[in-house]
C-alpha cells in the first residue's frame, strides 16, 4: 500500500508495479513482476530516464535517457552526461566515449549512418587532439592531429585519388612543411600555404628529375620564366 502523500501506486497487468507521480509524470519507481525495481523519470506515462538519482531527482550515477532523437546510455552527474557512455542516434549514428557536461570531451568513437567513423580525442563537442578519420570500408582518410573539429597541427591524409600527404596543418589546410606523394608517383617535398605549395621546396617527377627552388601560389620555378 502507498503511503507517501502526493503519489500515486498503479498495478500493471504483467505484474509490475508503479509508484510516484501522478499520471505518470514525474518521478516515479517501477517495480517489474520479476522483482527488479527501476527508479526514473516519467513524462506522459512513458518513462524517459531509467537509472541512479540524485536526492534532488537529477539523473546522477549510471542511467539510460530516452530522447526524440535517439538513446543514451551511461554515466551522469547533477543532471548532465559526465563519464563513460554511448549515445545512439535514431539516424543510424552512435558515440561512444567521455563525456563533460553533457558534451563529448575526452576519448570515444563517432561512427556515421555511411559506416564512416572517427577514433580519438574530442573537446566541447568537437574533434581536437589525436585522431583518425575513417572511410565506410575502413581505409583511413586522415590521421593526426585536430582542432576544433578540423585537421590542425600534423597528419597524414590519403586522398581518393591516391595523393598522400604527410605534414603540417592549419585549419583543415596543408600549412607548413610537408611530403605530398602523388598517385602518378611524383613528389612534392617543402612549404605549403593555405592548402597550396609556397615557398621553398623539391619537386621530383616521375623519370627522376628534381625541380627545386621557390614556390609561388603553387607555381614551379619554371612556370615563371
Amino acid at each position: 500500500m502507498n503511503t507517501n502523500p502526493g503519489t500515486v501506486t498503479i498495478n500493471y497487468s504483467n505484474g509490475s508495479v508503479y509508484e510516484g507521480s501522478f499520471q505518470p509524470h514525474g518521478i516515479g519507481k517501477l517495480k517489474y513482476a520479476d522483482g527488479r525495481i527501476s527508479n526514473g523519470i516519467w513524462k506522459n506515462g512513458a518513462i524517459i530516464y531509467e537509472g541512479e538519482l540524485a536526492d534532488n531527482g537529477e539523473p546522477h550515477g549510471r542511467g539510460r535517457w530516452t530522447y526524440s532523437n535517439g538513446l543514451y546510455e551511461g554515466e551522469w552527474k547533477n543532471g548532465l552526461r559526465h563519464g563513460e557512455g554511448m549515445y545512439k542516434w535514431t539516424d543510424g549514428s552512435s558515440y561512444s566515449g567521455q563525456w563533460k557536461d553533457d558534451k563529448k570531451h575526452g576519448v570515444g568513437v563517432k561512427k556515421w549512418p555511411d559506416g564512416s567513423s572517427y577514433d580519438g580525442e574530442w573537446r566541447e563537442n568537437k574533434k581536437h587532439g589525436k585522431g583518425t578519420k575513417r572511410h565506410a570500408n575502413g581505409d583511413v582518410w586522415y590521421t593526426g592531429d585536430y582542432r576544433d573539429g578540423r585537421p590542425d597541427g600534423v597528419g597524414t591524409l590519403n586522398y581518393s585519388n591516391g595523393d598522400v600527404y604527410t605534414g603540417q596543418w592549419r585549419a583543415n589546410k596543408k600549412h607548413g612543411r610537408g611530403l605530398m606523394t602523388y598517385a602518378n608517383e611524383e613528389i612534392y617535398e617543402g612549404e605549403w600555404r593555405v592548402g597550396v605549395r609556397h615557398g621553398s621546396g623539391s619537386f621530383m617527377l616521375t623519370n627522376g628529375d628534381v625541380i627545386t627552388g621557390e614556390w609561388i601560389n603553387d607555381k614551379m620555378p619554371l612556370d615563371m620564366y
